[in-house]
């Protein structure tokens, strides 16, 4: 009888390990994709608000320390220096106003990224002081980093050639 428990017991106890070898993966909480395009809204905001100011340090803190820019015409620019100078580059162009718009941003299943696909108008003054506006687009990565929103990777183009560029 003892043995009969003891032989019970064991394979009880076997089964319950078997079990717990073999349970089911935590399950997945939902994202929150309309808190975290209220996030991308704000972060889009700011970023205008930063060109505007002109406050190229700010703006370059909008970017992961890795992040690349890719504008037209330009070499890629990879890390915050190259960043930088690039928005110096940006910041001397004379009336410089930029306007954006998201038409389509994708959020990954994770959660952890978004993909923001928008357009663009361009306000600025050409080599003979004249105003002029160039429209276009861009795709701009943004990655979950230390529990904040960089950008890791920037890209734009203008829909056509801007006369004077």
């Amino acid at each position: 009888m003892r043995k009969t428990f003891e032989r019970w017991l064991l394979a009880s106890l076997l089964i319950a390990l078997v079990g717990a070898c073999v349970s089911k993966p935590p399950e997945k909480k939902p994202v929150d994709t309309t808190a975290i395009t209220a996030s991308l809204d704000s972060l889009n905001k700011a970023f205008l608000a930063t060109v505007a100011a002109h406050d190229t340090d700010k703006i370059v803190s909008f970017y992961a320390d890795d992040a690349h820019v890719l504008p037209p015409g330009m070499p890629r620019a990879d890390g915050h220096d190259a960043i930088r100078n690039v928005w110096v580059g940006f910041m001397r162009t004379p009336g410089l106003e930029l306007n954006t718009t998201s038409n389509a941003p994708l959020i990954t299943e994770a959660g952890d990224m978004i993909i923001d696909v928008g357009s663009y108008a361009m306000k600025m003054n050409d080599a003979k002081g004249k105003p002029m506006e160039e429209v276009g687009k861009y795709v701009t990565i943004f990655k979950k980093v230390n529990g904040e929103w960089k950008i890791v990777v920037d890209m734009f183009n203008a829909d056509k050639a801007t006369p004077g560029m």
